[in-house]
């Protein structure tokens, strides 16, 4: 469980990252971003959206539209958590000529 209420932010990776989506590895993707000396985490993107409900539960159906509009507007979803107390959490998929996505933050103790 998070101890903050990071916002999801807008995410885009940079133009070649498509190229390499989806990463082979949790490995992989630590690389495309430029922290591949941190621990990285793949996590499947139901389990995202799982934790998401856990303190939102007057929001399920925007959560639920959320998920939905994800999974049906981008390719090759993906989900990562990217170190170990302060991890950066990544939801990212293909979008035609982009791997885009969202960002948040979630501090773990």
């Amino acid at each position: 469980m998070s101890e903050t209420d990071a916002p999801l932010t807008y995410y885009e990776m940079a133009g070649e990252a498509v190229q390499h989506w989806p990463p082979s590895t949790a490995v992989q993707f630590g690389e495309l971003i430029g922290d591949e000396n941190k621990l990285v985490e793949s996590i499947a993107p139901e389990e995202f959206f799982r934790k998401l409900r856990v303190g939102n539960e007057t929001r399920l159906d925007q959560i639920k539209e959320f998920q939905k509009e994800i999974l049906e507007e981008l390719e090759d979803v993906r989900c990562y958590r990217v170190g170990e107390i302060r991890i950066d959490i990544y939801l990212l998929g293909r979008d035609d000529s982009k791997v885009c996505g969202l960002q948040t933050l979630s501090v773990e103790t």
